[in-house]
């Protein structure tokens, strides 16, 4: 009996079990397919996986997968290769049919805004479930006689302005000066584009080569001028032509041109990390802040998708795949017409009716949204000034200036010799004594002051290694002397006789606090300079003179000058949306006056006389580089003014920073 029981107890609670399994919670209907027809769900996931795909070659459809595939290569001909994202909605079986209705969100993702619709289809079972085929299941409005075309308006790009709100990019009239091959016969494209690069000056090879090999009908571009900079002589070259178009353009071809950049025609990188948002054919920034802010400057193109009529019927067979197209009007250049079919599958063999015409209907629309302006810190005036003296400069230089008060950098500037390098911003290069105002602080927060004595000898080493003054260095400084007498006169042996007063984190930390070494995003090219932790007592002792490790741009040592003169940590600037803050240990105020202190001295008394008539403060240095026994130096020098104002001047092979950088930040504040 107790057996029985227990056998009673365990069927019953399989039966239960089994019941709570196979129903829905109260109140909703799972559904479930007719005639005890297996669930389409692996359908759908294939159905959904090849129309996000743009590609039914492989789906299980209930006709020919050939023609249907041809369909929706004709379909999105003109879509410019964009692909859906498409997802399935409620399933909706028939209660005694073998079919099923399907609900199909397509998401089509534009630069200017997503367009998402929602397609009905049907699913029908014929040894397993398979989509009905039609064109309306890539649309609800599509059928044998019409397709889709994505047209794209760009936007307007936006200019860059500079201190005071005056514009230094803004739009201007430009002319594309190219060769039209419909002037000329075949016979004459290669000469006629050899005399034209001639003229204008790019690469003779590769433009011919690519006229020949462009369409019978093609203007190729050889280069994009501004007008009235057109040479006279491309009037005498034979298919040569000019088209007016509007560009952003500065002020000059060579106006901070190392760190503005230049806007050009999308490369395939740039266009394949845009995701999207970039096409052949569009106009970005290629360097500078043009590339690094181009979302910004480029807006939002507009975008348009027009249901227009499939192509009259050709001999030719029909792409099986979406092909780009660029046309405005819905005609595809790239995929050859089969004309119109009807809409059901079992008919879509049947040749269609060339009469077949349709009224193009918009079906999604986006305007374009300008891009917005770009505020910088540059000061027309200043900048201009100082592109005009380093334009003297026979070899590789360069200025920067910053305004103390806020950290704006008015102007960086490269000689002809830095051969586009953004040495005065981006240049990595050792600074040499003027890096000794940091090695000045780290002593002053030892305890020193500008009063204190140090030892400068002729020569010392640190654990074997000779160290000694720069070569004409006057044996009456030699000996002990203040502080502020070794900075004036630059004595490298009085901070390395220091070495053992000041460890590694300190001198790491004082840079910091005088803007040096730290990294920081400026969302501009801007190298803040480069201080790391020695680690040999030799490698420190050179660290103290600004060699070693040590590296720095002239953007960087122009924000030391610049905190000096401030009181507070300066950290320069590009753009006034992003202005770095700093994260180093504050510079005090008493900190600074003492640097001040310094820094006047030797305008007064020390190497930095030669500025007497425009700085306040200043500082000099030479830097060795390169390998061999007799090493060429780079010339510095840094200083502040009275009327808010840091420079420093960075000449690569120069004999001394008082002699060779020094007159040029004289003609640059004159």
């Amino acid at each position: 009996m107790v057996r029985y029981g227990r056998l009673l107890i365990w069927v019953m609670t399989l039966v239960m079990a089994s019941t709570a399994a196979g129903c829905a919670k109260p109140g909703i209907d799972t559904p479930r397919p007719p005639l005890n027809l297996p669930v389409a769900d692996d359908s759908v996931t294939a159905v959904v996986a090849a129309l996000s795909a743009l590609d039914v070659s492989s789906a299980p459809l209930d006709s020919s997968s050939v023609l249907a595939q041809d369909d929706v290569a004709q379909i999105v001909s003109g879509m410019d290769g964009y692909l859906p994202r498409v997802t399935a909605g409620p399933l909706v079986y028939a209660k005694d049919q073998p079919e099923a209705t399907l609900t199909l969100t397509y998401t089509w993702a534009f630069p200017g805004g997503d367009w998402t619709y929602q397609a009905p289809v049907r699913i029908v079972h014929s040894q397993g479930w398979k989509l009905a085929w039609s064109p309306s299941v890539i649309h609800p409005a599509l059928d044998a006689t019409n397709r889709l075309v994505h047209t794209r308006t760009p936007a307007k790009r936006a200019g860059i302005t500079g201190n005071n709100g005056v514009a230094l990019v803004e739009e201007h009239t430009v002319v594309r000066v190219g060769i039209d091959k419909t002037l000329i016969g075949a016979d004459q494209w290669d000469a006629s584009a050899r005399a034209l690069a001639g003229v204008v000056g790019v690469n003779a090879d590769a433009f011919a080569k690519q006229v020949v090999a462009s369409g019978p009908r093609a203007f190729v571009v050889a280069i994009t001028m501004r007008q009235g900079q057109v040479p006279a002589a491309v009037a005498s070259v034979k298919g040569a032509a000019g088209v007016e178009a509007k560009a952003m353009l500065p002020l000059s071809n060579d106006f901070a041109d190392e760190l503005i950049g230049v806007v050009g025609e999308a490369t395939t990188e740039i266009i394949k990390a845009s995701q999207g948002q970039v096409v052949a054919g569009d106009q970005v920034g290629l360097t500078g802040l043009q590339r690094r802010h181009d979302a910004q400057l480029r807006g939002t193109p507009g975008d348009r998708v027009t249901i227009v009529a499939r192509r009259a019927p050709s001999a030719a067979p029909a792409s099986s795949s979406p092909t780009p197209s660029t046309a405005a009007t819905g005609a595809s250049s790239s995929v050859p017409p089969t004309g119109s079919r009807p809409s059901t599958a079992s008919a879509s063999a049947r040749p269609a009716s060339p009469q077949a015409s349709v009224t193009p209907v918009v079906t999604f629309s986006t305007n374009p949204v300008p891009g917005t302006p770009l505020q910088i810190s540059l000061d027309l005036d200043r900048q201009l000034k100082a592109e005009q003296v380093m334009a003297t400069v026979p070899g590789a230089a360069a200025v920067a200036m910053v305004r103390p008060s806020d950290g704006a950098v008015l102007a960086v500037a490269n000689s002809p010799g830095s051969a586009g390098q953004p040495d005065a911003n981006f240049g990595s290069y050792a600074p040499g004594s003027t890096f000794k105002i940091a090695t000045t602080l780290a002593l002053l927060r030892k305890g020193y002051t500008p009063d204190s004595t140090v030892n400068c000898t002729a020569t010392t080493t640190v654990n074997g290694w000779p160290f000694k003054n720069y070569s004409d260095f006057p044996s009456s400084r030699v000996g002990r002397i203040a502080l502020k007498d070794a900075v004036a006169a630059s004595c490298n042996t009085a901070f390395i006789n220091e070495y053992g007063t000041i460890s590694g984190d300190d001198l790491v930390a004082a840079a910091g606090s005088l803007g040096v070494g730290v990294d920081y995003d400026a969302q501009a090219p801007a190298f803040y300079g480069q201080v790391p932790k020695p680690d040999s007592d030799v490698k420190k002792a050179q660290e103290f003179i600004g060699q070693g490790g040590v590296l720095a741009s002239p953007l960087a040592m122009a924000g030391l000058a610049a905190s000096v003169a401030s009181g507070h940590t300066v950290v320069p600037w590009l753009v006034a949306s992003a202005k770095p803050v700093s994260t180093a240990a504050p510079l005090t105020a008493a900190e600074a006056e003492q640097l001040r202190t310094v820094m006047s001295y030797t305008v007064q008394a020390g190497s930095g006389r030669v500025l007497s008539s425009v700085a306040v403060g200043a500082k000099t240095g030479t830097a060795e580089y390169g390998t061999g026994t007799s090493l060429p130096t780079h010339a510095w020098m840094i200083c502040y003014t009275a009327h808010d104002l840091a420079v420093a001047v960075w000449v690569k092979d120069g004999q001394s920073g008082s002699g060779t950088a020094g007159p040029l930040i004289v003609s640059v504040l004159s």
